[in-house]
């Protein structure tokens, strides 16, 4: 096996980040976040703002550095929902490639599934559930994919993301969002995960979350003083904070301890789908994982590089 670094950048919907991983893939040697909304809200045909394919671009560029510094040899960009369904892609493609000189692979909905699916089933600490249904919940799209054992048996993804879902959340003009929104929203939701069968799928298997909504939970209870344990996210506790933060303004939500500036103004609509998934499931409870789409991504890297050489 070669001594080369791995790097894999996830340009996603509400930021893009980038995790680099020895050769072996059993020490991450960094990662770095850019907090570049590319979603574009509520535009059809969906187009990438010249600003945003300018901004993207240029945080694109700044990621692959940091890998190159941190000793990174092969490093795959991957579009995920915010980019491929926008109308205007290559734009956002060939800027990239002007300033890396690297390709943009773009990846559909499904792969993205699998791979998030794939990361679950590398962190340690879940190592040693059989089953799992993870849910990765991203700006653009949510995934869901059931693991038994090694075998995915089910990888879906949904436009169900929460920067674009934010521009459905009806409210009030100071920002409070009232009962009969809640409802109408998360009815909307239910409607779209009916083929999911949640309910059979959630039995005997420990349900995972990724992605910012289920990380900013986790630094929410952190700063109320109630560390998750073992990545644990009671569900009582996340409705808990769905109800305060709705009934909260705009302003005021900007006191609330923990939950990172940049994802406020979407934690509602991140935590309304969440809820709908535990009435789905029928869930107690969450299990925060920090592995999806990038680590999934550099299994195959790995796997790959093991038959080259």
């Amino acid at each position: 096996m070669s001594n080369s670094h791995f790097a894999v950048v996830d340009i996603g919907s509400n930021s893009l980040k980038v995790t680099v991983v020895d050769s072996h893939g059993l020490k991450e040697l960094g990662r770095s976040t850019e907090s570049v909304r590319l979603f574009p809200s509520g535009e059809t045909p969906v187009r990438l703002h010249p600003d945003k394919i300018e901004l993207g671009a240029q945080a694109v560029a700044r990621l692959v550095k940091f890998a190159q510094d941190k000793g990174a040899h092969k490093i795959v960009l991957l579009g995920t929902s915010a980019v491929r369904e926008c109308d205007n892609r290559e734009e956002f493609s060939a800027k990239i490639m002007q300033l890396c000189g690297m390709p943009l692979t773009i990846i559909s909905g499904e792969v993205e599934a699998r791979l998030a699916a794939q990361g679950v089933r590398v962190d340690p600490v879940y190592a040693n559930y059989r089953n799992i249904l993870a849910f990765d919940l991203g700006g653009g799209s949510l995934e869901i994919s059931k693991l038994h054992g090694k075998q995915c048996t089910f990888a879906r993804s949904y436009p169900l993301g929460s920067v674009r879902l934010t521009s459905q959340l009806q409210s009030r003009a100071d920002g409070v969002i009232d009962e009969q929104h809640q409802l109408s929203f998360q009815g909307m939701i239910r409607s779209q995960l009916k083929d999911a069968l949640l309910n059979e799928a959630a039995l005997d298997s420990l349900l995972v979350g990724a992605g910012g909504a289920f990380t900013a939970i986790g630094l929410y209870l952190e700063a109320m003083g109630e560390a998750p344990v073992a990545g644990r996210l009671p569900v009582l506790r996340i409705r808990e904070l769905k109800d305060r933060i709705c009934k909260l303004t705009t302003e005021e939500r900007k006191q609330l301890k923990g939950i990172p500036a940049d994802r406020l103004d979407i934690m509602p609509a991140a935590l309304l789908t969440i809820c709908v998934l535990a009435d789905l499931t029928q869930a107690e409870a969450f299990y925060l994982t920090h592995h999806g789409v990038r680590q999934g991504m550099i299994q195959l890297l790995i796997a790959e590089d093991a038959t080259h050489s």
